[in-house]
């Protein structure tokens, strides 16, 4: 594994992994999302379960270990997104898996590659032996100026949080740069990766935020 291949695992894995056993190795991992769901997520298959991670508090992480499950769904909502339900004894996993580019499905294609080696049953219209079992969403003229345009304005938004981060500018840093990732993660593996850790980052901050304002606010009940 590459320098950049093990960057975008610290990013992307690092909670995940702080709850991993010690001598358990992931398999694959891919991006994806819950239906209705902004926050980011990662989906991980490691040699004894599947965890499913959301980048937020709010929103329970699932776990379902291989020996309970039976079988995979696989289901193309659109051109953009393919949806996978796993089913097993008292264990069901549903997320949603970006299909925008060549990248993203393959990354799909090895989280399902290895499922089905672990001897999942998988619907008859997938083939195992495909790096891309979904083609990627096609591309045209539109969504190429598409990526010029989430690319500028992701950018402007980025250059605002730097200037909100300031003394001289106050505002919402944090919270504007990790808008930026998003809307460069539209596009963007990079900015994926970058978007997942900043949004627990944020999630984080904005948790310590709170207990610290009750606290304050409680101790001023108090004195009152």
């Amino acid at each position: 594994m590459g320098p950049v291949a093990r960057f975008r695992e610290y990013l992307v894995l690092g909670e995940v992994r702080s709850r991993l056993d010690d001598e358990e190795q992931v398999l694959a991992w891919s991006h994806a999302s819950l239906p209705e769901v902004r926050a980011p997520a990662v989906f991980v298959v490691t040699d004894r379960r599947c965890v499913f991670s959301v980048a937020s508090s709010a929103i329970d992480d699932v776990e379902a270990p291989l020996t309970k499950l039976q079988m995979f769904d696989l289901d193309r909502q659109s051109d953009a997104t393919a949806r996978v339900r796993l089913h097993g004894a008292g264990a069901e996993v549903m997320c949603e898996f970006s299909l925008t580019s060549r990248a993203r499905s393959r990354a799909m294609g090895r989280v399902l590659g290895e499922l089905s080696r672990a001897r999942l049953q998988s619907p008859a219209s997938y083939d195992p032996n495909l790096t891309s079992p979904l083609q990627p969403m096609p591309r045209g003229v539109k969504d190429h100026a598409r990526r010029v345009w989430v690319t500028v304005l992701g950018v402007l938004v980025l250059l605002v949080s730097v200037a909100f981060m300031t003394p001289f500018v106050p505002g919402p840093g944090i919270l504007t740069a990790v808008a930026g990732f998003a809307i460069l993660a539209r596009e963007y593996e990079w900015a994926r990766d970058v978007h997942l850790w900043s949004a627990r980052q944020a999630d984080r901050f904005l948790a310590w935020f709170t207990r610290m304002r009750r606290r304050v606010f409680g101790r001023s009940r108090d004195v009152d």
